[in-house]
């Protein structure tokens, strides 16, 4: 390849019935020869801290010095962007676009999405970063690899999740194909939303390092973590949670039976339900801080367990 450029294009899914058309932004970075790295965004309507980290990226990043080809998809769901849901509006199945993949274009909304996104985007990139967030009450802090532990190393969160794959999501989707593939979670909350930005764009620089895009070697923490077993916690009752843990609970030990949070009634203000970490040495992967609603099954909290996992020392 000679020459450098950079662009955007628009994926065009079809017409909704007001007559707008549905459509995926792709800015396109492209240097000399060398991988093809695609990041996306707000595959997650509520997940709005990645869309920041891609324009950042995307201005961080000098043509005449990137060795391969950036796509960078901001907003990969601009229906549930557009009402800060996780799930999409007007599905008729399955309202959650990172489980359909793969997807017959004949299908639902979720699943027009899906294939646009399958076919002009993820076919023409060899590697994939897959950017979310916790939403609108959760705050995340670790990564999931999904093939390729040391492009996920590199990203450099302190806590990784190793695991075959998601059935559905994009990631999965990728790695199907060969394509080493990671789901950075990042922030969420509104909590603390200016270090997670930072922590995604190093993250994403550091990726491109790791791949030899662009100058420098990765920043990594002086310890990693990689998990193989993690729970997730969910209240069987609604109501509002009372949470133990502040925003800077995010990726720590605590011990087994500590009280995470309680879920109290906002009309008898009894409480319904206690929830504790469930191992004997647990590090916090997501968390609602303050006072938050809930209704049965949200997620509440996510603790992976230290007990056998994998420690990771940087030099």
């Amino acid at each position: 390849m000679t020459g450098t450029s950079t662009f955007l294009r628009w994926i065009d899914v079809c017409t909704l019935a007001s007559g707008a058309p549905l459509r995926i932004a792709v800015h396109g970075i492209d240097g000399s020869d060398g991988p093809a790295l695609g990041v996306s965004a707000l595959i997650h309507g509520d997940e709005i801290v990645g869309a920041e980290v891609v324009r950042q990226v995307r201005e961080a990043v000098d043509p005449a010095r990137l060795r391969g080809r950036l796509r960078l998809v901001p907003v990969a769901n601009p229906l549930a962007f557009q009402t800060l849901t996780r799930g999409t509006p007007l599905a008729v199945e399955i309202g959650n676009l990172n489980r359909v993949f793969p997807a017959d274009p004949a299908l639902d909304l979720p699943a027009r999405l899906a294939h646009a996104l399958q076919t002009q985007f993820l076919d023409e990139i060899t590697h994939l970063v897959d950017l979310h967030a916790g939403g609108t009450f959760p705050i995340v802090d670790y990564s999931i690899s999904l093939r390729d532990l040391d492009m996920a190393l590199a990203f450099g969160q302190r806590v990784i999740r190793q695991v075959s794959g998601y059935a559905g999501t994009m990631g999965a989707r990728a790695a199907s194909q060969g394509k080493p593939s990671l789901v950075a979670e990042i922030g969420g909350g509104y909590a603390l939303d200016g270090a997670y930005i930072e922590m995604g764009v190093r993250g994403v620089l550091n990726v491109m390092r790791h791949l030899g895009m662009i100058d420098g070697r990765p920043e990594r923490p002086p310890r990693q973590v990689v998990l193989t077993e993690v729970t997730t916690l969910r209240p069987g009752h609604g109501g509002l949670l009372y949470s133990e843990l502040g925003a800077d609970g995010m990726a720590r030990e605590v011990p087994g039976g500590t009280l995470l949070g309680r879920v109290v009634s906002p009309y008898t203000f009894e409480t319904l339900q206690e929830l504790r970490a469930p191992y004997a040495r647990s590090v916090v992967l997501l968390l609602r801080s303050g006072v938050t609603a809930v209704n049965p099954g949200d997620y509440a909290y996510m603790l992976g367990n230290l007990e056998g996992a994998r420690t990771i020392t940087n030099h």
